[in-house]
């Protein structure tokens, strides 16, 4: 099964490449990949992916990509209304 993360992040060199990384050692695979350019303020990066097998649970996954430095909010459009929105809060 394929889930989208839409993942808010700061600017930063190498930061997509942390997301991608952290998603792949976490045992799923990247389907399709998304990022438009939103101008000033966060990035967003729309990311596909599918476990490697059906151990793998999207929320766990969707928590580790929250503590990664710069990310700002995921969220998961592939659920319903009243589970979309995981947002962090950081001191800036």
């Amino acid at each position: 099964m394929t889930h989208t993360l839409e993942i808010d992040f700061a600017r930063a060199e190498g930061a997509v490449l942390r997301l991608i990384g952290l998603v792949e050692r976490k045992g799923y695979e990247v389907r399709g990949i998304d990022m438009r350019d939103s101008g000033d303020g966060p990035a967003r990066l729309n990311l596909s992916v599918s476990p490697r097998d059906s151990g793998r649970r999207i929320e766990v996954l969707s928590r580790h990509v929250e503590k990664v430095f710069g990310v700002s909010a995921v969220r998961r459009p592939d659920l319903q209304p009243s589970c979309l929105t995981r947002t962090l809060e950081r001191a800036s």
